[in-house]
């Protein structure tokens, strides 16, 4: 998430009747970061391919909340919970501290990932003293192998540039941009054409020209698609940009209910055309695949939309291992860089009968609080209707007046403050309880399976994976 997602004013509080408000192409690194032309990393088994599945901003919380939904309504345990009886799989455990905090944001964890170093937060693939890092990517490129980035946020985020960019600021998405186009990402699906495609503006008081880098990505001979429909049909091209939004994808929610919505493709729909464009490569490819917006949902502090958005994230493992079973030289990684919002399914009712039921309850929901705020945003008026059909709960007067007075102030982060506004209905609705909307610092778990993923230590520091991963891939 951007930095600003730890502004307390994300949050706001009533008080009385009141409301706290809250307050030209770019030029890519002169220097990109090269790999080194010696220290090469000997391993007695090597992985041709790797697919690196990443689910930005999950608590565990999150993820035990989506396993007793799914069990209740499906009869299953999740598919991540069915990776711990698999054979040959390795678990660990990840400590995510960056080099400027003990809660990371996601810049410094995919970087850490990605550049083998922590990194202060909001910066990608620069080190503390400065200096850029060589991303993943590069040594991938620079062994022949393809490369994909696949996310339902903006494809130039932290965490796909974490593998591939070298930004100081993680805002500078523009830039990234013309880094992907620059060390030619092969696949590159996701969200963000207003990064693609812009007018003149300001950024650190000069003024960057407008421009449009689609020609530039056809001229080298990337296929551009826009909808589900195109997606599908593009599964041979071995060079791929898929925008899909302007920002981010919207939420699988919305997409799920909202007609508007139904040619954005789901990340499951991009990863399988990723697979198919990249498995031609000779000499193999790495893939990061990001459901990116369980993090968003969690800032949030959104319920039903981080259930939603984590559950189609856990429908890409089978794809994953269905891949494997084909290619047994492929490494799977599947985990996540940090915690959100503190995500839990809290005890209700007497003996906590009423947890179960609480879980049904989640389903009266339509959309996302973001899909919400949108509506008002465009319409400068709070609807209590709209409200209600969206989330099953119907609106006191009082609560009317101030997300009016939200969007009346033009507050930034309306979905957050309306969930704050009815956080104890949304309680006592789903059970579902939140910390904070910021980031935690919680570690997390860790899988790896195929050629190399017994090199994983059972704890370890986050960036010491970027070692395990080159050692498997065979990059020096």
């Amino acid at each position: 998430m951007p930095s600003t997602s730890n502004d307390p004013s994300r949050r706001q509080f009533i008080k009385g009747a009141g409301l706290v408000s809250a307050a030209t192409a770019l030029t890519a690194c002169s220097s990109i970061a090269k790999p080194a032309a010696s220290g090469s990393i000997v391993s007695a088994k090597k992985a041709k391919n790797m697919i690196f599945l990443i689910v930005d901003g999950m608590c565990l919380g999150t993820l035990a909340l989506a396993h007793h939904w799914n069990l209740r309504h499906h009869k299953a345990p999740l598919n991540w919970m069915q990776l711990y009886g698999r054979e040959g799989v390795t678990r660990a455990m990840q400590d995510t501290a960056s080099a400027s905090s003990p809660v990371t944001d996601s810049a410094a964890a995919a970087s850490a990932w990605g550049g083998g170093e922590r990194v202060n937060n909001g910066s990608i693939n620069f080190s503390v003293e400065g200096n850029p890092l060589t991303p993943l990517f590069s040594y991938a490129k620079a062994a022949g192998k393809a490369t994909g980035l696949v996310t339902t946020c903006t494809v130039t985020h932290a965490t796909p540039a974490g593998f591939s960019a070298n930004v100081k600021a993680r805002g500078r998405e523009k830039e990234i941009a013309q880094q992907y186009l620059q060390r030619e990402i092969d696949v590159i699906l996701g969200g963000g054409s207003k990064h693609f495609n812009y007018e003149a503006f300001k950024l650190d008081n000069v003024t960057q020209l407008a421009a449009n880098l689609i020609p530039d990505f056809e001229a080298k001979g990337y296929q551009v698609v826009r909808d589900r429909q195109s997606l599908a049909a593009a599964k041979e091209q071995s060079k791929l940009l898929g925008l899909f939004s302007p920002g981010h994808i919207p939420f699988a929610i919305d997409r799920k209910n909202d007609p508007a919505l139904k040619q954005v493709p789901s990340l499951p729909d991009m990863f399988s055309t990723a697979l198919s464009s990249l498995s031609g490569a000779k000499d193999g490819f790495v893939l990061q695949v990001e459901g990116g917006r369980v993090d968003h949902a969690g800032h949030a502090n959104d319920p039903a939309t981080i259930l939603h958005e984590q559950l189609e994230f856990d429908n890409c493992i089978p794809i994953a291992l269905e891949f494997i079973e084909k290619h047994p030289d492929t490494l799977l990684i599947v985990t996540t860089d940090h915690g959100t919002g503190g995500c839990q399914l809290n005890g209700k009712g007497s003996a906590y009968v009423e947890s179960g039921p609480a879980l049904d309850a989640i389903n009266d929901f339509k959309q996302s609080f973001e899909w919400l705020q949108e509506r008002f945003k465009k319409s400068g008026r709070f609807s209590a209707k709209a409200f209600k059909q969206a989330t099953g709960i119907e609106p006191h007067p009082e609560q009317a007046d101030v997300i009016q007075k939200a969007i009346d102030e033009e507050v930034k982060y309306l979905s957050s403050t309306m969930t704050a506004i009815v956080q104890d209905d949304l309680f006592a609705k789903t059970a579902v309880g939140w910390t904070s909307n910021n980031h935690t610092s919680e570690c997390v778990e860790l899988f790896a399976f195929g050629p190399g993923s017994a090199e994983v230590p059972a704890f370890s520091e986050n960036y010491k994976l970027n070692r395990v991963m080159r050692s498997a891939l065979g990059l020096a």
